[in-house]
């Protein structure tokens, strides 16, 4: 156990790996340099300030506060040692900078979770992406307000039970498949601002509500699979390649045509005034 009082600073040239620790306190630990956490806990009294490398490795519990600032990295990479990279935050979390999803040495997936109601927000000029690295499964665990940019190059899955996930930044899926798993209470997705899905791509929705607002934007040459989900398409900018609706129910507010993309309803109810 590292106890922190006051405010424990890795300078920028500095390197600190706590492994199998835990890290407790009411004080601060400042990173300007690189934190490498490997199976580790922070202590819901103890807040931890990145400014430079955050790698988390394992299992992760971030039971304090972490901040970030534009700039900086908070990477998620198993490697050998562990199998797999999970950051759980007990709270909600703000990324400023960039979070990385990847890996080394072998396929091992990449997990940030956020627990219950928080929401893990992507500030405005921030990104996610899902990295190729070694292989593995990529995942989001949390409510997400995305005002950035969520880039995939790897497969992404965005699952949380009774989530109200938002979009007015960008989602690209131009690099790999993006699937939004929907459960749990009044789950929803609404987009407000572009969904980019790239030629030989799937955008996956199961489940839930799906809101396409007047100033959202579909497009990319790929494909959108709406599955079992309430879905409202209000506006015009649709220009994906193909959009295959399996059960629930469809509204368009605006008319579609095979013209522009390729259209497939099943088990479908479907409304208008489009």
């Amino acid at each position: 156990t590292l106890t922190v009082s006051g405010a424990m600073t890795v300078r920028s040239s500095g390197f600190c790996a706590p492994n199998n620790s835990t890290i407790a306190g009411v004080g601060t630990v400042v990173n300007q340099g690189t934190l490498d956490l490997k199976n580790s806990n922070v202590s819901a009294s103890t807040a931890l300030d990145n400014q430079g490398t955050l790698v988390l490795n394992g299992t992760i519990a971030m039971n304090g506060p972490l901040t970030t600032a534009p700039g900086t990295i908070v990477r998620l990479q198993g490697d050998g040692t562990t199998g797999f990279a999970t950051l759980t935050s007990a709270a909600s979390l703000t990324n400023n900078g960039t979070i990385e999803l990847t890996s080394i040495t072998s396929a091992y997936g990449a997990t940030l979770a956020v627990t219950g109601a928080g929401t893990l927000t992507n500030a405005a000029g921030a990104t996610i992406t899902s990295l190729v690295g070694a292989g593995g499964t990529r995942t989001l665990d949390a409510q997400l307000n995305n005002l950035g940019t969520v880039t995939m190059l790897q497969p992404l899955t965005l699952s949380h039970a009774s989530a109200a996930h938002s979009n007015s930044g960008t989602i690209d899926a131009t690099g790999a498949d993006v699937t939004i798993n929907q459960s749990g209470t009044s789950p929803s997705f609404t987009n407000s601002g572009t969904l980019t899905i790239g030629a030989g791509r799937t955008g996956t929705v199961s489940g839930g509500a799906f809101t396409n607002i007047s100033t959202g934007v579909l497009n990319g040459g790929g494909a959108l699979l709406l599955s079992n989900a309430t879905s409202s398409i209000q506006s015009s900018g649709f220009t994906l390649g193909s959009l295959n609706v399996s059960g629930g129910t469809a509204s368009f507010a605006a008319n579609l045509s095979t013209g522009v993309q390729a259209l497939s309803f099943t088990s479908t109810t479907i409304n208008g005034p489009g």
